[in-house]
């Protein structure tokens, strides 16, 4: 199981980003499955779908979309990654954009936690399935 935010992975504001796209387009063709975790309000699900829908991915694809109620970004996600354990036998790679966001879900990934920035990934711990991000 695969882990991807959506802001700044999957979509820059404007449009969605390619390779954080393929990346989840890929995880998926390949049979794991996959949630999205974002900072984002649950008001803001007609966007998440907009852009994955036009980016050819279909909502009814992954396995969940966990959006933020209250508090802090990065509280929120070590609390959807530990929602997510408890539903899944592990979790194999978290990709972000915020490396604090990242970094104390270390111990929570059996793959690693790949960082992105602008339309490039690199791994800040661990392995990643995918070569774009192991350069």
């Amino acid at each position: 199981m695969i882990v991807f935010d959506f802001d700044g992975v999957l979509y820059d504001g404007e449009s969605a980003r390619r390779l954080g796209v393929e990346l989840l387009k890929r995880a998926l063709e390949q049979g794991y499955r996959v949630y999205i975790v974002s900072g984002r309000r649950r008001r803001d699900l007609p966007i998440i779908r907009r852009v994955l829908e036009g980016s050819g991915v279909g909502i009814g694809r992954l396995a969940n979309i966990l959006l933020r109620d209250r508090g802090s970004e990065t509280g929120f996600k070590l609390e959807a990654y530990t929602r997510v354990l408890d539903l899944e036998p592990c979790i194999l790679e978290i990709h972000d954009d915020n490396p604090e966001a990242l970094w104390p879900a270390r111990r929570m990934v059996t793959g690693g936690l790949v960082l992105h920035h602008n339309e490039e990934c690199s791994v800040l711990y661990g392995s990643s399935i995918f070569e774009e991000c192991m350069e």
